[in-house]
């Protein structure tokens, strides 16, 4: 009986369960109730995370699906943006504004002149205001009667202020005394610089401010020019055009280029009327042209009113 004791008493104590308030007092846990712990805080650590983690992600939705902002809707498809920046300092952008495209402002003398808005027209390699001092007046009639003109201007010595003017057209014969020549869409430029014409409209002579030089371009629509020629063919016209620079030497050359399938011939009123029928065709393509001094520098167009 005694052994039985003595042998079961050691089981007992070995593999019998440990109690779980097995602590001495005031003393630290066992090992292994440690690191079960650990592990057990741990594990509770990852799951608050994730709540938090999946509690954010689900608010973040509602907000952005379910209730979009005014800025989101008005700014969707919005072309370009404006990012304030911290001052210059970083660079690092702070705000994100969406913005509307605007249309740059040209400031005056910055770049070259644009034209009136008419195809671009070839211009010849050679001859008066290409190659030597003179003007060059290339010009194409449009479906109304009035004219994109792009002239150029070669004066062979230096000015800082530019003449423009109508040409006086009401010399090329009676038929032309209730018209008077206005340009419009002026654009005048200096080199490489731009020109402030006011309005944009020469009616009547002006004179304008230009830096110090002896070449400039002029690129304009002339209307009040063109009377319909009676009794003749349906749409059948004539108009009279010349050079909008005034105040040049009167025996500058100007040479004039009218294009275009429907122009049908060329005059110049003011010469002898023998020598009047004055055109010839020009090399390049359909169209007229000759050569005047600026004293005589008025030529009449014969031409089919184009299609619209």
């Amino acid at each position: 009986m005694a052994k039985h004791a003595r042998d079961s008493g050691p089981a007992t104590e070995v593999n019998g369960p440990t109690p779980v308030h097995d602590r001495p007092p005031g003393g630290a846990a066992a090992g292994p109730r440690h690191a079960t712990s650990t592990r057990t805080g741990i594990r509770r650590l990852v799951g608050i995370a994730v709540c938090l983690v999946l509690a954010g992600a689900a608010v973040g939705y509602v907000v952005v699906n379910g209730n979009p902002s005014r800025a989101t809707i008005d700014g969707a498809g919005a072309p370009a943006s404006a990012t304030a920046t911290d001052g210059g300092q970083s660079g690092a952008p702070t705000s994100t504004v969406p913005t509307a495209q605007t249309v740059p402002e040209t400031a005056v003398g910055s770049v070259r002149a644009t034209g009136a808005g008419g195809p671009p027209r070839p211009v010849p390699s050679t001859g008066a205001g290409v190659t030597r001092p003179g003007i060059l007046l290339i010009a194409a009639p449009a479906s109304d009667g009035s004219f994109e003109v792009d002239e150029r201007v070669w004066l062979g010595q230096s000015v800082n202020a530019l003449t423009l003017r109508p040409a006086q057209v009401d010399r090329a014969g009676r038929q032309f005394a209730s018209t008077s020549g206005t340009a419009t869409q002026v654009r005048l430029s200096a080199g490489d610089r731009t020109v402030t014409v006011p309005d944009e409209l020469v009616d009547r002579a002006s004179t304008v401010p230009v830096a110090e030089g002896d070449h400039f371009e002029l690129r304009y629509r002339l209307a009040d020019v063109t009377v319909i020629s009676t009794p003749s063919t349906a749409g059948r016209a004539l108009a009279a055009i010349g050079p909008l620079t005034g105040n040049v030497g009167e025996d500058l050359p100007v040479h004039f280029i009218v294009t275009g399938p429907s122009v049908l011939g060329l005059n110049c009123p003011l010469l002898p009327f023998a020598e009047q029928s004055c055109g010839s065709r020009t090399p390049t393509g359909p169209g007229f042209e000759h050569e005047l001094p600026a004293r005589l520098a008025l030529a009449t167009v014969q031409f089919d009113l184009p299609p619209a």
